[in-house]
């Protein structure tokens, strides 16, 4: 089978087309909001949420785009030692630095999975009831001008550490293709 049509690397392909195009409609919201609140400023009439909005929707981009970054292994690298090795030492390379991403994405979910609390959330029955008992306040916790909890806004945290897993495993499957004689 060819490393290209493995299923991780079919999924991890297509979850990169979804984060793409989130990414773009996120950005075009983005600059949507910014532009609503500039004119209604010089109107004299200041939708103050925008701002508001526009942050959340910025952190929620950066997480998109930092799962879309390991998938098109676009973050930063330094490349004066892989430069200088072999194909073969270059796999080994990759291998271990993709391993390393997954131990730090694995850290994350650890962190989110204890954040989250979902069995506390179930025992207590309610967001308020978990909120009393543990001090989370996780699902509480309210924007200041929209309205709306923040947990909407945190859901992309856990979202994009499964899609940054996804694309994880398929570029340690494509490592370890490489590495294959």
């Amino acid at each position: 089978m060819a490393p290209d049509s493995h299923i991780l690397q079919r999924l991890s392909r297509a979850v990169m087309r979804a984060e793409a195009a989130l990414g773009g409609v996120l950005v075009g919201a983005i600059l949507m909001l910014l532009l609503a609140n500039v004119v209604s400023r010089t109107a004299g009439r200041p939708l103050i949420w925008t701002d508001e909005l526009a942050v959340h929707l910025m952190v929620v981009l950066a997480f998109v785009g930092a799962s879309l970054g390991i998938a098109l292994r676009g973050h930063m690298a330094i490349g004066l030692l892989p430069d200088r090795l072999g194909p073969r030492g270059r796999a080994a390379l990759a291998l271990l630095a993709d391993l390393s991403v997954l131990v730090f994405l694995l850290a994350l979910a650890l962190i989110l999975w204890r954040w989250f609390d979902l069995p506390g959330l179930l025992r207590a029955g309610s967001g308020a009831a978990l909120a009393e008992q543990s001090f989370n306040f996780v699902y509480t916790d309210p924007t200041n001008t929209l309205g709306l909890r923040k947990v909407w806004f945190w859901l992309a945290l856990p979202l994009t550490c499964a899609t940054a897993l996804v694309h994880c495993l398929a570029a340690l499957h494509r490592d370890m293709g490489a590495l294959r004689p």
